[in-house]
């Protein structure tokens, strides 16, 4: 047997998750040696600019030189741009502070300049708040996932993100939970020969998740916590394995699939996902069908397509499309009739009613 090099995997070694984390945010890279010489703050619009604001006299308090990149808008040429810039400009560290938009340029920046990056989410709407993967827009405007640097540090302030759109925590519950089916198309794409399976990912993947399956709602300090440390653990994943597929599956293939035929119409990531996930665990006649659907009626997930405004035949077309969107990847939707009455079928099932 011919011996495999071993995967160097990027942990976090720094992890602040707590109330004020922000104003401490200086602090926390100073102690641990991060370069501040020039650093690239990358922020966002909106609410999060006075976020940002803090995190700016934060770090120039303890003596950091700044760059701000103002207004991130989360496209492709604009992450060119500022990695070109943050290469040859010298930069000696990379930060995002703001949302998923925010964070995801400042992941994929720091990979093109080969500079660490720091992420300084101001909402947990999703798990690229800590992940090797980025979503940026294309020129016609339709999002794409691509490679990034794994964060270097993670500060998340529990007060920041308890003040964020509570759509945004929601989201980042259903992204969360969304792993559990994601295993499960993973397991089978093993079990088909069609991809290595790998058990400590997924073992990580899955223990991020399940405790948020008790959770009764979203407006405690602890739930937000249970759901900023398991989205950090999904990225870990990731990481590890080298892919997203830990926490990707066919409820994501679904959720691009809607991102596809909406465009700017498109929902939240997460809220899109948690339908998605619906759909997955009913096709895979799995018994987690209804922990999902509960515990997404309790904490304001959509457990119809009504709750997020979406006609029942678009989602039915969206989960016909879905394994186009990635059609390397295999999952429950590789197996099953996508023809319309089936899908009709199945989603009617997902959903409990048509």
């Amino acid at each position: 047997m011919i011996p495999t090099a071993p995967r160097v995997v990027a942990i976090p070694r720094v992890l602040d998750v707590g109330p004020g984390a922000l104003e401490g945010l200086g602090a926390t890279l100073r102690r641990a040696e991060f370069p501040l010489e020039r650093v690239l703050l990358v922020q966002g619009r909106g609410a999060s600019v006075a976020l940002a604001e803090v995190a700016r006299r934060s770090l120039t308090g303890v003596g950091a030189s700044l760059e701000v990149c103002y207004g991130t808008l989360g496209t492709h040429e604009e992450a060119d741009a500022l990695g070109q810039e943050a290469a040859h400009g010298g930069a000696s560290l990379v930060v995002g502070v703001g949302g998923g938009r925010v964070i995801d340029v400042a992941k994929v920046v720091a990979l093109r300049s080969q500079r660490d990056v720091v992420s300084v989410p101001t909402s947990i709407a999703s798990d690229g708040i800590c992940s090797p993967i980025a979503s940026l827009k294309d020129a016609g405007g339709r999002r794409e996932s691509v490679p990034a640097r794994m964060p270097a540090g993670i500060v998340l302030d529990t007060d920041v993100v308890a003040s964020a759109p509570f759509e945004t925590r929601t989201a980042g519950l259903g992204d969360l939970l969304s792993n559990l089916v994601a295993s499960l198309d993973w397991r089978l794409a093993g079990a088909r020969q069609a991809e290595e399976f790998e058990p400590y990912s997924a073992l990580i993947a899955e223990s991020a998740a399940r405790p948020a399956l008790a959770l009764e709602d979203l407006c405690r300090a602890g739930a937000l916590e249970v759901v900023a440390k398991g989205l950090i653990l999904s990225g870990l994943a990731m990481a590890t394995a080298g892919t997203s597929r830990p926490c990707s599956g066919s409820e994501h293939l679904i959720s691009h699939s809607l991102d596809h035929l909406l465009g700017s119409r498109a929902r939240l990531h997460g809220r899109q996902v948690a339908l998605g996930a619906l759909v997955a665990a009913t096709a895979h006649g799995s018994d987690l069908a209804s922990p999902l659907r509960a515990v997404f009626a309790r904490c304001g997930l959509p457990t119809h397509p009504d709750d997020l405004g979406l006609p029942f035949d678009l989602v039915v077309d969206a989960v016909q499309r879905a394994p186009d969107m990635r059609p390397g990847r295999y999952t429950i939707l590789s197996e099953i009739d996508l023809s319309t009455v089936a899908v009709r079928d199945l989603v009617g099932r997902a959903f409990g009613r048509g």
